[in-house]
């Protein structure tokens, strides 16, 4: 509540364009919100449209407390017009996406004279928030969702350099906490696209270093329980405060099953004809799809358990002028799985394709293991339910967080892999064998709840 004859602090909130970046930030909000916090929150009109019901399902009084706005994208050539998540687009459109996202630097100073709030929250990709910001005499907020593992390294390695070389990035910085935390050839190898820009571009890093250079306070989602030293390496080398805001995993809601879709709802209910702590549950967030030969891999590696799993296979979607005929693409779907896979396991398996109610999973009890591809939201859920995690990261900050899990804090086993990083039907069936384990599950456990 606003005290009397003190001015309510109100924020604006900036997220970069996609799932993983707007939840994490719409959940530093609803608790901000909810100690009478004014926030404005701005995206574009697509995202804010399906935030919107979240909103209106979680606190009868939070939409008086959060105010949406939207500014639409400029045109860019190359871009599909209805495109404003990068859901919406393979990674290779990623870029334009975020030229997309600059063409906003002039609307947005024009709505911070309008709003004119407190303090401007952002993130990495619109670097250029902090100089508008600035220029308007607003202090500035660089909230990272990445964590202070990947936040500290990334920081650390990309100052100073024009040019990287997969060298530059497989050992860690100097006075790095962990020795045992750094990315592997093949992963550095995929990061070099992220650390060298493409001629008269601003690369991916250089946008994560300016803004962290630009802001006046760091803003990280995490808590010095599971990343103490990790937090204190970045606030020394970047030279400015830094704030833990927590994991901020979303909460199970009130009406539980009640707000599910009957799609949802079907894989809870395949969960309730389950024995307790025996099924594996396999999910990699939203915009990381499996190749066909993974995702064979994949299934050969579940079979051989003789386990029970929920599996959450889902296949990018993408913004074309005509809509994807639906069936065409599910036949496709199946038809990357290994022949007969589906009639062997049909008794003890359920492939749901489409988006799943993570939380409401990881929570049921019928759930032993969750496979992840490390993504920093859905590893922390896991933590937080007392569910064993198995990691196989597939590209971004995953890496770090997978060494930082599996072992750093021993909370996960990670998925061994060849050196050009592949994996095979028994890399998947060892992982998920090793964790199961009496032996290294209970440490896991017992770790995870130290």
């Amino acid at each position: 509540m606003e005290q009397a004859g003190r001015k309510q602090l109100h924020l604006l909130m900036f997220p970069w364009l996609a799932q993983g970046h707007i939840s994490p930030f719409l959940e530093l909000s609803k608790r901000l919100a909810n100690h009478g916090v004014k926030i404005s929150f701005l995206s574009t009109p697509s995202n804010i449209a399906k935030i919107r019901p979240s909103l209106i399902s979680s606190s009868s009084g939070m939409m008086g407390q959060i105010d949406l706005l939207q500014l639409p994208l400029p045109f860019v050539d190359g871009l599909p017009p209805q495109a404003e998540n990068t859901a919406d687009v393979p990674n290779e459109m990623a870029d334009l996406l975020k030229k997309a996202l600059d063409g906003l630097e002039k609307p947005f100073q024009n709505l911070l004279e309008r709003i004119s709030p407190d303090y401007v929250i952002y993130d990495f990709s619109q670097y250029w928030a902090a100089t508008v910001a600035a220029r308007l005499g607003i202090p500035s907020v660089f909230f990272s969702i990445f964590n202070a593992t990947f936040t500290g390294y990334a920081f650390s390695l990309s100052r100073g350099k024009e040019e990287y070389t997969i060298e530059d990035l497989i050992t860690p910085p100097p006075g790095y906490p962990s020795s045992a935390i750094a990315w592997h050839p093949f992963e550095a190898h995929y990061m070099l696209g992220a650390f060298n820009s493409k001629k008269g571009e601003i690369s991916t890093i250089d946008r994560f270093l300016k803004s962290i250079q630009g802001c006046s306070l760091i803003a990280i989602r995490s808590c010095y329980e599971i990343e103490g030293k990790f937090i204190r390496y970045l606030e020394e080398t970047c030279g400015k405060s830094v704030v833990p805001v927590g994991p901020l995993g979303p909460r199970l809601s009130k009406r539980g099953r009640a707000g599910l879709s009957e799609e949802e709802s079907k894989c809870l209910g395949w969960l309730d004809k389950q024995a307790s702590s025996s099924v594996i549950y396999v999910a990699f967030g939203s915009e990381v799809f499996l190749s066909n030969q993974q995702i064979r891999a994949f299934a050969l590696g579940l079979e051989a358990t003789g386990l029970p799993f929920l599996w959450i296979l889902r296949f990018p979607r993408y913004i074309h002028d005509n809509d994807n005929d639906v069936s065409e693409e599910t036949a496709r779907a199946w038809a990357t799985l290994p022949e007969g896979f589906q009639s062997r396991t049909r008794e003890r398996g359920f492939i749901h394709m489409g988006w799943a109610p993570q939380v409401h999973i990881l929570s049921h009890p019928s759930v032993g293991v969750f496979v992840s591809h490390s993504g920093l939201s859905s590893v922390l859920e896991a933590m937080r339910f007392g569910v064993r995690i198995v990691v196989l990261p597939m590209g971004n900050d995953q890496a770090l967080n997978a060494r930082l899990f599996a072992k750093e804090l021993k909370v996960s086993v990670e998925v061994e892999r060849e050196e050009d990083g592949s994996f095979t039907e028994e890399h998947i069936r060892k992982a998920v064998v090793t964790v199961m384990e009496e032996d290294k599950g209970s440490e896991i456990m017992s770790n995870t709840k130290r």
